[in-house]
Parts: C-alpha cells; structure tokens; sequence
C-alpha cells in the first residue's frame, strides 16, 4: 500500500515538473520542432544533478585535501612523540633498575663476606639482568598497531612491576641481615671495650697512638655513583661498615699490647700501687709488680717489640726495656743475665734474660712494668685480660 502511494505521488511530481515540451525550430521558412518526452527530461536533470555533486566533491576534496593531510601528519608525529617518549621513559626505567641491580649484588657480596669471615655462608641471590634489557624496541612509525603496542606495554608494566616487587624483597632481606650483624658488632665491640677496661686501657688512645682514625665514613662495598642512583637505603650498611672498621682497627691495635707473662713460674711478692717499700719501709709508689722466682728463670718478652735499653740501670740492677710501639712499653728489672742488646727485634714469648736479684733487691724476683702513653699501667690487669685478648687476636671477627 504504501509502495503504491509512493509511486502515485511520483508520478503526480513528474507530470508537474517534466511535462512533455516541444522545441521549434525554424529555418528557411520551415518550421520543426522536437519532443522532449518526460522520461528524456528526467534522465537529463538526473545526470546533470549527477554532475553537480561530483563537481563538488571533487572541488571539496581538492581544496580541503592538503588540510586533511596535514592534520594526519600532525597526528602521527604526535603519535611517534608520545611512543618515544615512553620508551625514553622504559629505557630510563631500565637503567634504574640495572644500578638498583648492582648495588644489591654488591651489598650481596659484601655481606657474604663478612658471614664467610664469622665461618658462616648463605645462599648467593642471583639477580639476573636478562629479564627486562631484552625487551623489543617500538617502532614509532607503526601507529595502526595501536593493539600490539597496547599488550606489549602490559607486559612490559607487569614485568618490571614483578622485577620491583623481586628487587625489593631482597633489599629487606639484605636489610634484616645487616640489622643482625650490627647487632654482633654491638656485642663484639663491647665485650673489646670491657676487655680494654680491665686492662686499664682506653679504646680512643690505642687508636690515636695507632695513627687509625675514628671517624672513618663511608662503604668500599659500594660504589659511590651506585648509591647514588639506586634509592636504596644504605644506613645499616654504613652503620655495619663503620663497627667493623672500628673492631678491626682496635684489633689491629691490640697486637702491640703485651699480653705473654714473662716468668711461667712465680709469684706475686709485691703488687702494683702505693705500697711499704721492702728497705727503707716508708710508702712510695710501686711502678710496677714483683714476679718472685727461683735464680735463673727463664724472662720471655711480654710481646714484639725492640729493644731500647739492656744494660745495668742504678737500682734495677741489669735491665731491659722493650718498645712494642703504640705507646706500649715493658721493663724488666733485677736480671742476672742478658740474653738481648740494645736494638735487637723481639718476638713475644722470646727469651730476653734470667730472673735475679740484682741492683736494690732482697731476693729473687723480677720487676715487671707495663708503660702506656707514657703512664704505668698495672701488669696484673693486662695479664688478667690476656686470654681475652688473645681471643680476640685469634677470632677477629668471633667474640
């Protein structure tokens, strides 16, 4: 029905517009003429209307095609500046995570080898760099791949997402380690520092007579630019770093202190301190302690050293004196032989002369005297923390 109408109303607009016309034409006194049919009429406006919307187009497309090609152009460099700018950043990302990388396997070894030094050993961490430096390049020119980019970005981001999470749990890991040594150094560096006390010996003067300084800063175990680059946090590093420096440098310093008793067999006669001198009986200031003993027993050095006087000395009868270096000194008084000169290395334990009772003496003994910083300390405290020290000598790293 409605196809009927709409055909009828065409028809009706036909027979309006393109009624059939005749064209006269007269020449030579003739008179012709043409019949134009609607059917011709309705070809004829039909393709001129044809022709002018292909006019159109083509005058539309010839003049706003430049514009439209420009404007593609604009978006495709945006496009390649958008892509290189993410792959600047990816690159970027990439050697963030190379210089995180190193410093963890730094701090990785430096770690191991303080464990290897305690006798210990822990599994090694490998942090493999394969995984994000291989990753394929963009191409910026290639805009229609828009969902090909759009997955290779998520892989992207989940890969390094899980190289963070990676990276970060072994940081915690190294960091929980160097807490527990810290802590060992805290017991280690106390228990010296007790040591030392008993001693009647300061951990700051060694170190000062030792030329070793202090305040030392800083990590070999890391380089500087590393650190610098990987926002790691280096505190307990540095921290763990600075206590092994120092318990390695009072260590070092330890080695001058002399800790072998010189006569393996005798007895204390007279202690360090004010006493009642054993002649004139009045008090007076003992320098030293009296090691009492049968004639002619063996004197060792009270540890490595030079010897700076061997000779008689007025009221020490024939004496010694050893210089250890780092201000520690030892004097043996009342020998009744010599076993060194002056000038001659020493090592600890070495036999430098014989127990007498030589110079202002009433019987056999040795007089023992332990000199630090140019002040007498007293012997029995030093040969007290002998074996102390010497477990530290003999454990550097172990208290």
């Amino acid at each position: 029905m409605k196809i009927t109408i709409f055909f009828k109303n065409l028809s009706e607009i036909i027979n309006r517009y393109f009624p059939e016309r005749q064209l006269y034409f007269r020449a030579n006194g003739e008179v012709r003429f043409v019949t134009v049919t609607k059917k011709t009429q309705v070809i004829l406006s039909t393709a001129f209307m044809f022709f002018v919307i292909w006019c159109s187009f083509i005058t539309y497309n010839y003049v706003w095609l430049d514009e439209i090609l420009n404007d593609k152009d604009v978006e495709v460099a945006e496009a390649n500046r958008n892509y290189k700018t993410i792959e600047e950043q990816f690159t970027q990302l990439q050697n963030e995570i190379a210089k995180s990388t190193s410093a963890l396997e730094q701090r990785q070894q430096y770690i191991q080898q303080v464990l290897e030094e305690d006798g210990q050993s822990i599994p090694s961490t490998d942090i493999l760099e394969d995984d994000f430096v291989d990753e394929p390049t963009i191409e910026y020119n290639d805009v229609d791949n828009g969902k090909d980019q759009e997955a290779r970005n998520i892989l992207r981001e989940g890969s390094i997402e899980r190289l963070f999470l990676d990276l970060k749990r072994i940081e915690n890991q190294q960091n929980q380690l160097a807490q527990q040594l810290n802590e060992r150094m805290d017991q280690r560096l106390t228990f010296l520092g007790e040591t030392l006390n008993e001693a009647g010996i300061t951990q700051e003067k060694m170190l000062e007579l030792a030329n070793i300084e202090t305040s030392a800063t800083g990590g070999p175990f890391i380089e500087a630019s590393e650190v610098l680059n990987a926002n790691l946090d280096g505190k307990l590093f540095d921290t763990l770093f600075l206590k092994r420096a120092s318990l390695e440098d009072i260590t070092t310093a330890l080695d001058y202190l002399p800790i072998v008793t010189p006569p393996e067999k005798h007895y204390i006669s007279s202690r360090f301190g004010t006493r009642r001198d054993p002649i004139t009986k009045k008090w007076a200031n003992h320098k030293g302690i009296d090691m009492a003993g049968w004639k002619g027993t063996a004197i060792n050095a009270g540890g490595a050293g030079v010897v700076t006087v061997a000779g008689r000395n007025g009221a020490f009868g024939l004496f010694i004196e050893i210089d250890h270096g780092n201000g520690f000194k030892t004097k043996y008084g009342h020998l009744s032989k010599l076993e060194v000169k002056r000038g001659d290395k020493v090592d600890a334990s070495q036999l430098i002369g014989l127990m007498g009772s030589t110079g202002r003496s009433t019987s056999s003994h040795l007089h023992y005297e332990i000199w630090f910083n140019g002040k007498p300390i007293d012997p029995l405290k030093v040969i007290k923390a002998a074996k102390d020290v010497q477990k530290i000598k003999e454990q550097r790293y172990d208290a």
